[in-house]
C-alpha cells in the first residue's frame, strides 16, 4: 500500500492538526490528524534511534460470516487491513487501499491450552524502523503501529462480551445512548 503511486498524493507523511479558519476550532479529517496518531509521533519522536522515521498506523477491521461446508457451520471472520496514511476518500473507494490479510476461523476447541505459555505468547516486531518504498519513489523509515479495529454492532456486542442492544463502550442501554447520562 505504501508503494502503490495511484494514490502517492493521497497519503499522509506525518500526523497533523488542522483548525477552523477563525483557528480555535481543530478539525479532525483523516486519520492522520487525530489525537491518537500525534500521540504515537511523540512516542516514536522519544527515542533518538527513530529520528526520520514516519509513523504508518495499521488498521484492522473484521467482519463475521458463516459457511456451511459438509462437516457443519464453520464461522470465519475475513481480517481486514490498511493503513492510517492513505487519505479517508481513497479507503472508501479502495483503490487497494483495503487489503484481506486471512481468514480467522472460529474452531470448537477445548480449553487444554489456555494455561500453556506458548498460547499467551505476543511479541511486538514494531520496535525498529524499516525502511519501506513509497508510492512518490522515495525510501522512508517506517514506524508500524496497531491502530483502531474496525468492526460493525454485532461485531463489536461478540468482541466486547455484551449483551446485543447495550453499548459496547458504556453501560447505557440502546434506549439510553443519546441522552446527557453518558458524557
Amino acid at each position: 500500500m505504501l508503494a502503490n503511486p495511484s494514490y502517492s498524493a493521497e497519503m499522509d507523511y506525518q500526523p497533523y492538526r488542522k483548525y477552523s479558519t477563525n483557528g480555535d476550532e481543530c478539525q479532525f479529517q483523516d486519520f492522520m490528524s487525530a489525537d491518537w496518531a500525534l500521540d504515537q509521533a511523540d512516542i516514536i519522536a522519544g527515542d533518538p534511534e527513530m529520528h526520520g522515521s514516519t509513523f504508518v498506523p495499521v488498521i484492522l477491521g473484521s467482519d463475521k460470516m458463516t459457511v456451511l461446508v459438509a462437516m457443519g457451520n464453520n464461522e470465519y471472520y475475513p481480517l481486514y487491513l490498511s493503513i492510517g496514511n492513505v487519505h479517508n476518500n481513497v479507503r472508501r473507494v479502495h483503490q487497494d487501499a483495503v487489503a484481506v490479510i486471512g481468514f480467522l476461523t472460529m474452531p470448537k476447541i477445548t480449553k487444554e491450552h489456555a494455561a500453556d505459555a506458548k498460547f499467551h505468547k505476543f511479541q511486538p516486531s514494531m520496535m525498529k524502523p524499516e525502511v519501506a518504498k513509497f508510492g512518490n519513489g522515495h525510501f522512508w523509515r517506517v514506524i508500524c503501529g496497531l491502530g483502531p479495529y474496525i468492526a460493525d454492532y454485532e461485531e463489536q456486542v461478540l468482541l466486547a462480551c455484551i449483551v446485543r442492544g447495550w453499548c459496547a463502550r458504556c453501560c447505557a442501554s440502546c434506549e439510553d445512548l443519546n441522552t446527557d447520562a453518558l458524557n
